[in-house]
């Protein structure tokens, strides 16, 4: 059973096609949550990244049971990413308060892509490393206020583009091989360069995003 605090997220899910399960949890999780074989890869982490990883693996374990996956360790792969079992592909994201994971059978969704970040938190020093030209001219275009809130969106919105495709290419990406355009609930991912995710999904690629509690939380999939 998950702790207590890991509950079901709806609101996440809704960020994808229709056969995702997300849970959140904004509590800190033990390693007492971890099954024995996940343990083995904390042997020398520090306290925070054990209860990231235990808070990642007891929300994706509640969301993989609702898919009817028994209660089973969730491994971690050379590359540092969840090994997911099979027939199921997830995406796990953690901040500072806040962790939450998203599952969803293959057969509905082949790849998942999610990411939180703390509203606001992209400072104007990071842009010119993760904004394009165009993203660039936009935030400079706004005031301080919504230059911030759209930068971090921009950042989050990256990230589960990243995350999603790598699930199927194993392709590393750099903030400047993508460019996002914002709408009001959504946005809008295009290829700067030549990308080995169009093999399997051509482009350009569409997420959806939300703002809660202090959250700019983004989710990118590819059916």
């Amino acid at each position: 059973m998950p702790p207590q605090s890991v509950t079901a997220a709806p609101q996440i899910a809704a960020l994808f096609a229709p056969g995702a399960v997300a849970y959140q949890t904004r509590d800190t999780i033990s390693a007492e949550a971890l099954l024995p074989e996940e343990r083995q890869f904390l042997l020398k982490a520090v306290p925070k990244r054990i209860h990231e990883f235990a808070a990642g693996r007891a929300c994706a374990r509640a969301a993989l049971s609702t898919l009817g996956y028994a209660e089973a360790a969730l491994l971690m792969s050379a590359e540092r990413v969840p090994l997911w079992p099979h027939g199921a592909t997830g995406s796990i994201t953690h901040t500072d308060t806040f962790c939450a994971a998203v599952v969803a059978p293959t057969r509905q969704i082949r790849a998942l892509g999610l990411d939180a970040e703390p509203t606001q938190s992209v400072k104007p020093d990071l842009w010119r490393r993760i904004c394009t030209a165009q993203e660039l001219a936009l935030l400079q275009g706004q005031d301080a206020q919504t230059a911030l809130a759209a930068a971090t969106l921009i950042f989050s919105a990256k990230e589960a583009f990243y995350k999603c495709q790598h699930t199927l290419t194993r392709e590393w990406l750099g903030f400047a091989d993508i460019s996002v355009t914002i709408g009001a609930d959504d946005f809008t991912i295009q290829a700067t360069r030549s990308l080995q995710i169009t093999a399997h999904s051509p482009g350009p690629w569409r997420g959806w995003y939300r703002r809660e509690a202090g959250l700019v939380i983004t989710g990118v999939c590819i059916v």
